[in-house]
């Protein structure tokens, strides 16, 4: 009873009746009106449809297994630069542990066939991640260039490079805001378009900066990968892999904001509807596998805790806050409650099994064509 969470009370309210009034209406007596409001008490299944009915709901809805029609929708906020600014010391440690230096040499010179130097310009560059990656593999003279809105995210990209051997620089830039008149043999974006409340303009906006013949590259990952993509040592592998409301989740997200986390799968379609030629897409051959003979296993095990928003120690206030999130976002409570539980599930078994390896999957796709 408590988990469905019956809205009568604030329905009543919102018709600004009293319980005496929706006692007569529905043919009970106010104290009848007032168990069931303070959850003492449940309806007999028979007033749940006279109930939905006269508050124009659904029964659902007047249950609190879905989120009622005029209820607020709380938007991601991972587009912000505050957001990212909060991220800045989980970036600088864990950006190294995304991709395999050799499969990066591998597309430079086997599928990208890069044989001169090149100018880079990185859209949404946050810390230069792809410039340490990809600068060691391109023929000498080819340059970096980094833009992004977040400044404390450039202000550390610049400390990072101050000391390198490569021409790099980096602006405080919003890309959809860039007007710079110098054109690139090479546009990069990665982990941006899944961020993003119009990912297609974004990539419109910077096929703007390529070169004629320039590559322009997105490097993203569809979410329903990550979910499938874990494994903890000792854990059931079906549990790790449910991620029941969630498509609610991201369905409302498109729906009401525009993001779009299986932009990955989308990419390259839209780069061709955007005039790009010799699309193709290839896979991030990366996969953590992550044990105590790891040296900095403790650092990379609390940073992928971080990163999936694993917590145990959520305040009842958190928790109905991260409940009232995802019920916006079109999960029932249930869900929502059941989303919650298995996070702090897997946090607490890493805290009763502090050596516990994994092994993570996530699914990078690397999206490429010619201007």
């Amino acid at each position: 009873m408590n988990e469905m969470r019956l809205r009568i009370a604030e329905l009543r309210r919102a018709k600004r009746l009293t319980q005496g009034q929706l006692a007569e209406i529905v043919g009970v007596s106010f104290q009848t009106i007032s168990k069931w409001e303070n959850g003492s008490a449940m309806p007999d299944i028979t007033y749940l449809p006279v109930l939905a009915d006269f508050f124009e709901v659904s029964v659902d809805q007047l249950m609190g297994l879905v989120p009622l029609p005029n209820e607020e929708y709380h938007p991601a906020t991972t587009e912000s630069e505050k957001f990212w600014e909060q991220k800045l010391e989980y970036l600088v440690r864990s950006r190294k542990n995304s991709f395999n230096d050799d499969y990066a040499e591998f597309l430079v010179k086997n599928v990208w066939k890069i044989d001169r130097p090149v100018n880079v310009l990185d859209c949404g560059c946050g810390l230069g991640f792809l410039g340490s990656l990809f600068l060691p593999y391109l023929p000498k003279g080819s340059t970096y260039t980094g833009i992004d809105k977040t400044e404390k995210l450039i202000e550390e990209a610049k400390r990072i490079f101050e000391n390198s051997e490569y021409d790099t620089r980096f602006f405080a830039k919003d890309a959809m805001e860039y007007h710079g008149a110098k054109k690139f043999d090479i546009v990069f974006c990665k982990a941006v378009l899944r961020h993003l409340n119009d990912p297609k303009a974004f990539l419109k906006k910077i096929m703007e900066f390529a070169k004629k013949d320039g590559y322009v590259i997105c490097i993203d990952s569809n979410r329903e990968f990550e979910c499938d993509g874990l494994y903890v040592d000792g854990m059931d592998y079906f549990t790790l892999c449910r991620h029941d409301g969630m498509d609610k989740h991201w369905r409302t997200e498109l729906e009401q904001q525009g993001r779009d986390y299986a932009i990955a799968m989308r990419t390259a379609h839209m780069m061709r509807e955007l005039g790009l030629r010799e699309v193709d897409v290839r896979m991030n051959d990366k996969v953590s596998f992550v044990t105590p003979q790891n040296p900095e296993y403790e650092q990379i095990k609390q940073d992928f805790l971080q990163y999936n928003d694993w917590f145990s120690n959520l305040s009842a206030e958190e928790r109905e806050r991260t409940i009232a999130f995802f019920e916006s976002h079109g999960m029932t409570r249930q869900e929502a409650e059941w989303f919650c539980d298995r996070n702090n599930v897997i946090k607490e078994f890493f805290d009763k099994h502090p050596e516990a390896g994994y092994t993570f999957a996530k699914g990078t796709m690397i999206s490429y064509g010619k201007k």
